[in-house]
C-alpha cells in the first residue's frame, strides 16, 4: 500500500552543495492510503483520455485528415493565446528560510532556498502580487526575492497575509505590469478543461493542461483542520513543488483559481491537485489591501465533526445530512437566537446542510448583519430560528 500525504507544493533546494538536492518540504497534515501507481503511466493515461475527449468534440474526420488537423491547430492556437496573455502575470517567488538546530540536521544546512509562484493582480484598485501565505510565511521581507517575466527583480515593500485562508498580498516598490484577468469561479464545473501555470521546481511559467476533476472539495484527503477553509477545486493538471500561488485558467484565459496543494505519496504530481477558487480569494485579498485584516461572519457556536448513527436514528434523520451543535457561546447571536447544544442544523437559508464543513462554508459566504434562517431538529421536532451574524476577526 502506498502512503499519501497532503503537501503544499513549494520547491526546496539544498544550499552549499555542488550537486543541489531537490528537497520536498512535506508539510504533512494527514495520511491517505491507496494503491501506488507509476507516475508516467498515470500521466500517459490522463493525456490519452483528454486527447480522445477532444477528438470526440471535434469535426468528423475527413478522408485526407485536413479538417481534423485544422481543428486541432485552432484548438492549440486558443491554448497558446491564453498562455501568452496570462503568463506574464506569473512571478517567481524565492525565499530563504533559516532553520532551528534540530531542523538543520534534517535539512543538512542552516538554511534552504524555497521557490513558489505569485500572480500580478489588481486588488482594490492597487497593483499587487497575490500568492499563498505558506509560500512566504515566517520569513523577513529581505529574504523574499521576486522575479518577473521580463527578468526584473522586485523590492518588497509590505506583506499582508491571513493564515486561516492561506492568502498573502505582496506590495512592491516598482510598478507592476500585465495584471491577470479574473474569471468567475462560481461558473466552474466538473469536466471543464483548464490550464495550470506556475514555477514547478523553479522552472518559470511552466504550463500544464487538464480538467476540473471536482468542485466543492471541503474534505481534502489528509488535511484534518490544517487546510484553508475554502471549497477547493480538484484538478488533474500537473502541479508540482514550486507551483503554490500559481494560476488555473479557463479557456477564456481568465484566472479561476490559485494552485495551493497536492495529494501525493512521493512529493510529486500524481494527478490530484487542489485549487482555491478565485472569488473567495479576491474577497479576502481586498480586505487585506483595504484594512490589513479579514473579517468573517460569526454566530458563536461550534459543531460536531459527525453525527453518530444512533443519534440520527433517535432524531429520525435517515440521511447523511445536517450538523450537530456541540457548543454555544454566551452572549452571542447563537445564544440569543435560542440555539442549543444537541440541535441539528438541517437547512441554512433554504440550502440543505451536508456536514460541519459545509455549514462553515455557508457562514463564510454570509453577509455580516444579515439575518440567517436555520432549520433545526431538536429532539425529533423540526422548526426554524433566525440568527444574525456579527463580525469576527479572522486570524
Amino acid at each position: 500500500m502506498g502512503r499519501h500525504i497532503l503537501a503544499y507544493d513549494t520547491d526546496f533546494e539544498r544550499i552549499g552543495q555542488e550537486q543541489k538536492w531537490d528537497i520536498r518540504r512535506r508539510e504533512t497534515i494527514g495520511l491517505l492510503f491507496s494503491e501506488p501507481k507509476g507516475i508516467i503511466a498515470r500521466t500517459m493515461e490522463r493525456n490519452l483520455a483528454l486527447f480522445l475527449c477532444l477528438c470526440l468534440a471535434g469535426p468528423t474526420l475527413a478522408q485526407d485528415g485536413n479538417s481534423n488537423a485544422e481543428y486541432f491547430e485552432k484548438l492549440g492556437s486558443l491554448f497558446r493565446q491564453n498562455v501568452e496573455q496570462a503568463s506574464p502575470a506569473i512571478v517567481n517567488i524565492r525565499v530563504t528560510r533559516n532553520y532551528r538546530p534540530v531542523a538543520r540536521v534534517l535539512i543538512g544546512g542552516n538554511s534552504a532556498d524555497e521557490s513558489g509562484s505569485g500572480i500580478i493582480a489588481t486588488i482594490a484598485d492597487e497593483q499587487v502580487i497575490l500568492t499563498n501565505r505558506h509560500v512566504i510565511a515566517h520569513v523577513e521581507r529581505s529574504a523574499i526575492e521576486i522575479l518577473t517575466h521580463d527578468r526584473r527583480i522586485l523590492t518588497v515593500r509590505n506583506v499582508i497575509s491571513n493564515e486561516e485562508f492561506d492568502i498573502a498580498v505582496i506590495e512592491v516598490e516598482e510598478e507592476l505590469h500585465n495584471p491577470a484577468r479574473f474569471g468567475n469561479s462560481d461558473l466552474v464545473h466538473t469536466g471543464d478543461i483548464v490550464l495550470a501555470i506556475g514555477n514547478p521546481f523553479g522552472l518559470e511559467r511552466s504550463v500544464s493542461m487538464g480538467v476540473v476533476s471536482a468542485v466543492g472539495r471541503r474534505h481534502v484527503p489528509g488535511a484534518n483542520n490544517a487546510a484553508p477553509r475554502v471549497d477547493f477545486f480538484q484538478t488533474d493538471a500537473a502541479v508540482n513543488p514550486g507551483s503554490s500561488g500559481g494560476m488555473l485558467l479557463n479557456l477564456r484565459g481568465e484566472v479561476i483559481g490559485i494552485l495551493t496543494a497536492i495529494a501525493t505519496q512521493g512529493g510529486r504530481h500524481e494527478g490530484v491537485a487542489f485549487v482555491m477558487p478565485i472569488n473567495p480569494v479576491v474577497q479576502v485579498a481586498e480586505q487585506l489591501v483595504q484594512t490589513g485584516t479579514v473579517l468573517k461572519a460569526h454566530i458563536g457556536c461550534n459543531f460536531d465533526a459527525a453525527i453518530a448513527p444512533d443519534r440520527r436514528r433517535t432524531l429520525g434523520i435517515d440521511r447523511l445530512v445536517g450538523s450537530q451543535v456541540n457548543r454555544v457561546d454566551a452572549d452571542t447571536p447563537a445564544a440569543q437566537s435560542g440555539l442549543q447544544v444537541g440541535d441539528v442544523v438541517l437547512m441554512y437559508n433554504d440550502i440543505e446542510v451536508e456536514d460541519r464543513q459545509h455549514i462553515f462554508h455557508l457562514l463564510r459566504q454570509s453577509e455580516i448583519g444579515k439575518p440567517i434562517v436555520l432549520q433545526i431538529n431538536r429532539d425529533g421536532e423540526t422548526f426554524d430560528i433566525t440568527v444574525t451574524p456579527i463580525a469576527e476577526l479572522s486570524r
